[in-house]
């Protein structure tokens, strides 16, 4: 089957065009908008539209929309540009759960359509004779579904879609000639929170985990506690309590989970705690990975005692190990927790050494009084990385 060339289909309209036509040109950036704007000026009474919830942070929109102001005056080209005011809620809706999700994906579709879809309804309300997008002009665009779903749109709010792919004809020179050309700024990622970085800390009980990731979290960072995740999932009434239960229905007293039952006879038992083990911790793993898909932060912060135990260790970039001296830990859990010596030699028997733990990690840092420093030091080089 022949694959449609929506270039020679734009060439064949506006080779035919009688007087200049109204023409509201969706645009996402303004490197996009120097690969479509020569093709058009001549052609069409043209207003540039701003419509892009997805994109990431505030100041990214308000930088992107003053790069297109600017390009517009270097040109010396007298052209309106209508500014929606920046409301990430939008975008969020648009996406539903798909957010975070992989680039080129459902989530890309959803977002794109949305950004159609409101051109469609501001050209129609504003008497516009066409609509189109500058998104063909992106070599990572694909300009078969935005000219599809624009025909959908054009279809629904009774405007006629402009069909185009500003990519062809050396769409992509023309970017980078106009935009050497004009100082324009040009990003390095579409638009939705840039790839996160993503952080797990480890360490064994009262190693100093929560001090660092608190500091991390201080700096900016997203951050989520594993242990906390649990509790919540254990809560009364939780498919995951339901199930812990079942498989130990000696702990369950008058109808609720009786937890110091369970955690007596799981420290007590090897098999028990593999089997309390597989219900909770592919539960945590997907409430983690969703809490990780909805958030923007760049930099997410995941503390995870049993890392390594529980094969939660696959998928971050960077694994923070935290160790102390077994006494100091000991200290530590008697006076933060009321832990007896005895229940605290159960929970490291039952945990990875500090030894292999640290060989596994890709940082090692020791919970002392330069904890602070250290976590700085740690910031700039994730920085960096950034």
């Amino acid at each position: 089957m022949k694959k449609t060339d929506y270039n020679e289909i734009f060439e064949r309209i506006t080779g035919l065009l009688d007087g200049k036509p109204r023409l509201l040109l969706h645009v996402c950036c303004a490197p996009c908008l120097t690969a479509s704007i020569e093709r058009l000026q001549d052609k069409f009474d043209i207003t540039l539209y701003y419509y892009n919830p997805n994109i990431y942070p505030q100041a990214e929109y308000e930088k992107r929309l003053n790069e297109i102001k600017k390009l517009i005056r270097l040109m010396e080209l007298d052209i309106p540009v209508i500014a929606e005011p920046y409301d990430r809620k939008e975008y969020d809706v648009a996406v539903g759960e798909n957010k975070g999700g992989k680039e080129h994906g459902k989530k890309c579709s959803l977002c794109i359509g949305d950004r159609l879809e409101r051109t469609a309804k501001k050209a129609s309300e504003g008497g516009y004779d066409y609509f189109c997008t500058t998104l063909t002009a992106s070599p990572l665009k694909n300009a078969v579904e935005i000219n599809e779903y624009s025909k959908i749109v054009g279809e629904r709010y009774g405007v006629k879609p402009l069909p185009a792919d500003f990519k062809k004809k050396g769409g992509n020179i023309r970017i980078k000639t106009l935009c050497e050309k004009y100082g324009v700024y040009r990003q390095r990622y579409c638009g939705c929170a840039p790839p996160k970085l993503l952080v797990a800390i480890t360490g064994g009980i009262a190693s100093g985990k929560s001090t660092l990731t608190r500091i991390l979290n201080s700096f900016g960072a997203y951050t989520m506690d594993a242990d906390k995740i649990t509790r919540e999932l254990q809560a009364e009434g939780n498919a995951v309590c339901e199930s812990i239960k079942s498989a130990f229905p000696d702990c369950v007293t008058d109808g609720l989970l009786d937890r110091n039952k369970l955690k007596a006879r799981v420290f007590a038992n090897g098999e028990d705690r593999k089997k309390l083990e597989s219900i909770v911790h592919p539960a945590v793993k997907e409430e983690m990975d969703r809490r990780i898909a909805q958030t923007d932060a760049q930099i997410v912060v995941c503390e995870v005692p049993l890392l390594f135990e529980s094969g939660m260790d696959k998928g971050f970039d960077l694994i923070v190990a935290v160790t102390s001296p077994y006494e100091v830990r000991k200290e530590r859990a008697r006076l933060r927790d009321g832990i007896t010596g005895e229940v605290f030699d159960q929970i490291v028997d039952s945990q990875m050494s500090d030894e292999e733990r640290n060989s596994r990690a890709s940082v090692t840092v020791i919970s002392d009084e330069n904890l602070s420093q250290t976590a700085k030091e740690l910031m700039r080089e994730w920085q960096k990385i950034l």
